[in-house]
């Protein structure tokens, strides 16, 4: 049924304008979506995560705590083909003020035995990308190294670590970037 399917879409594709290269392209690509999300402070005292409960989210608590987002993706049954590009896409909401106080958003790629312990809030960057898209909407990085490297590797789960370049600000308000975890605007990886 599936190969039925593809084809009338990749036909439909060709009559409405689409080169065959798109057309392939979009046919080829994968999206994965999390297997888990998390979010941690620094203070290990939960605040952060039962006020990110239903999404994600980095930058500060109200006691002046970093607050890092976490996500991890299912790697199993993949091979490290050499010219799979790999593309992260997460919603932000609107977080001006967060980006003006606390600096540029690191997207970075660890690897811990379990994510959602204080170990993930310290664990070093194997690599990293930087944001400063401070506006609501998408945010699409390229961590093709990230995804090469963990298959490589042998690594079962492709774990990103969310953070801003300054802890926190010192104002006992909490200065939190938030990121949909909702279906609509659920986290994903793509590949390509």
């Amino acid at each position: 049924m599936r190969p039925i399917l593809l084809a009338w879409a990749a036909a439909i594709l060709l009559l409405s304008g689409c080169s065959q290269t798109a057309v392939m392209a979009a046919l080829s690509e994968q999206i994965k979506h999390p297997i888990a999300t998390a979010t941690l402070d620094a203070g290990n005292n939960g605040l952060a995560a039962y006020y990110c409960r239903r999404v994600f989210c980095a930058g500060d608590d109200a006691q002046n705590q970093r607050v890092g987002g976490f996500l991890a993706f299912d790697l199993r049954g993949l091979e490290p083909p050499q010219d799979l590009k790999a593309t992260l896409r997460l919603y932000q909401g609107e977080a001006r003020s967060v980006y003006a106080e606390l600096g540029e958003l690191f997207v970075e790629r660890i690897q811990v035995e379990e994510f959602r312990s204080p170990e993930a809030l310290e664990a070093p960057a194997l690599t990293s990308q930087t944001s400063q898209a401070d506006g609501e909407g998408y945010l699409e990085l390229d961590v093709t190294q990230a995804f090469q490297q963990a298959l490589a590797e042998g690594q079962t789960t492709l774990q990103f670590r969310l953070r801003f370049s300054r802890p926190t600000n010192g104002n006992h308000r909490g200065d939190l970037a938030i990121f949909g975890a909702k279906e609509e605007y659920k986290p994903a990886l793509i590949l390509r």
